[in-house]
């Protein structure tokens, strides 16, 4: 991101970066550019607005769902995401063969996952892989452990 991110302060700048990321390729390259870390990333978030980053994020996630892979397996995830300022929890609802992500805490999902913002992005990228993250202490789990573990399968990076 130093390369090809603007100045953590010009936020309009960094708000319309945010918009062009449509992709996991291009979420990925971002990620990649020299000297990106987990500070960098929260940098970036802060400077975007932690909700605008994580309404593109899982407004995306929609658009990258792979219906087949999950064939009639479904439910309720959520999503519980430390950015700067706090945590933000998400839903993400699987089911008739569509993935909606929407911002607040579902009622009874399936599983809840807890991870860090730079841990959803890289995730989301493709750059970590789910079990690692779970392995790792990067991602916590807590219900259907079966269900999480299958989830990453379901989209495209």
């Amino acid at each position: 991101m130093s390369e090809t991110v603007p100045h953590l302060g010009d936020t309009e700048q960094l708000k319309a970066m945010l918009e062009d990321v449509a992709s996991p390729e291009q979420l990925r390259a971002l990620l990649d550019a020299p000297g990106v870390d987990d500070e960098l990333i929260d940098g970036f978030v802060a400077a975007a607005g932690a909700e605008d980053v994580l309404d593109r994020v899982f407004g995306l996630m929609g658009e990258h769902f792979v219906a087949e892979r999950a064939g009639n397996d479904g439910g309720v995830v959520r999503w519980d995401v430390t950015a700067p300022g706090g945590t933000l929890s998400y839903g993400l609802s699987i089911r008739d063969g569509a993935a909606i992500g929407e911002r607040g805490a579902p009622a009874g999902p399936k599983v809840t996952l807890t991870l860090s913002a730079p841990t959803l992005l890289r995730l989301c990228a493709g750059r970590l892989n789910g079990v690692q993250g779970f392995m790792t202490g990067k991602i916590k789990l807590s219900g259907d452990m079966m269900f999480g573990a299958k989830l990453p399968g379901w989209f495209d990076y």
